[in-house]
């Protein structure tokens, strides 16, 4: 499947079921998703934290966004200012490291990190998503090629997932 993805600054992308939607609509994970979105320290939200270096920071003020990406819930690539045409692809099988998403509901929502956040603090706003692909109920392993190709593959993950927190420049 082609897509066009469309990020602003301090940006991402953003891979969730549908189901757990309404897991993030907290205002502490919506405020640690945007500490996450700004890993150098650049936007107004330092002036929250004063006299605090950012590194420690956005260590200490995601941890909860970044348990919940732990889980499987969500995968977030941090992006800054990109355009381009991506693809989706479905693999038989992914061997090279991957990163984990559970879709219990099957619902795979993709949608920028800054689109989600501002929906889900307010909720009347209709999401602009960059794409919607009904799957069968599982865990899947995702591999992500620089974003403009992501494969995806039906499988059972390993014991201990590892982190989905994965930055690409």
């Amino acid at each position: 499947m082609k897509y066009t993805l469309k990020c602003d600054m301090l940006d991402g992308l953003v891979f969730i079921d549908e189901s757990y939607l309404s897991e993030l609509n907290d205002d502490d994970l919506l405020y640690a998703m945007d500490i996450l979105l700004d890993p150098s320290g650049t936007s107004e939200l330092i002036f929250d934290f004063p006299n605090e270096d950012w590194n420690i920071v956005r260590q200490r003020e995601t941890e909860q966004i970044r348990e919940f990406c732990g889980q499987g819930k969500m995968i977030v690539w941090l992006l800054d200012c990109v355009v381009k045409e991506c693809e989706l692809t479905k693999s038989t099988e992914i061997t090279a490291p991957c990163k984990w998403l559970h879709l219990p509901a099957g619902k795979l929502l993709a949608v920028t990190a800054s689109e989600l956040i501002q929906c889900l603090a307010y909720p009347e706003m209709e999401m602009e998503k960059v794409f919607e692909l009904s799957l069968e109920p599982g865990w899947y392993a995702i591999q992500n090629e620089g974003v403009d190709n992501i494969m995806y593959c039906k499988k059972q993950p390993p014991q201990s997932i590892p982190s989905n927190i994965q930055e690409v420049c």
